[in-house]
């Protein structure tokens, strides 16, 4: 599935300024059509629990590297514990996210790119789903360019088992 070296490279890559301007530039141009379509989000989790409600959620190892080192640098700062890979075994046999807290993302800040474009209101602003479809695309396509620019392996995974992969790959050493 994913080699040491490939997670390795995954997690060196999510550290560096062009990954992060990256992902930040994707977050900007989700925000701005989401503001276009006005979804709306009941913010009941349930688009978190993936068993329960029907749906995958999939991930680069470059994103989900990315995302883990984000969120773990803010449980730093908040004195919380990185991602454990027990959290993320745990979460696979309740079938939901991690990072789901009492109902909700315990970590929106940080979530992934298909986490910001998937909403439950189908009709949003009278435009169906297909937004949501178009704009991953989009920027999945943005993603796969990214990975050959940057030289990182590709690879295309459920988002625990890319999260299961990260937490217990070897770590990029402090600077």
């Amino acid at each position: 599935m994913g080699s040491d070296a490939d997670i390795a490279r995954w997690r060196t890559a999510a550290a560096t300024e062009e990954v992060a301007e990256f992902f930040r530039l994707a977050r900007e141009r989700i925000a701005e059509v989401v503001r276009t379509k006005r979804p709306l989000c009941l913010a009941s989790g349930a688009c978190c629990r993936f068993e329960e409600y029907g749906h995958r959620m999939y991930v680069t190892g470059l994103e989900a590297a990315f995302v883990v080192e984000r969120i773990d640098r803010a449980r730093t700062v908040r004195a919380s514990n990185p991602l454990r890979l027990l959290e993320v075994h745990e979460s696979q046999s309740r079938g939901d996210c991690p990072y789901l807290r009492a109902g909700l993302c315990g970590e929106h800040e940080e979530r992934p790119l298909g986490c910001r474009i998937f909403f439950c209101d189908k009709g949003a602003d009278g435009h169906g789903a297909d937004w949501q479809s178009e704009l991953y695309e989009e920027l999945h396509t943005a993603t796969v360019t990214l990975h050959e620019r940057i030289v990182a392996p590709y690879r295309y995974l459920e988002w625990r088992e890319a999260l299961a992969l990260v937490a217990e790959g070897p770590r990029v050493q402090e600077r």
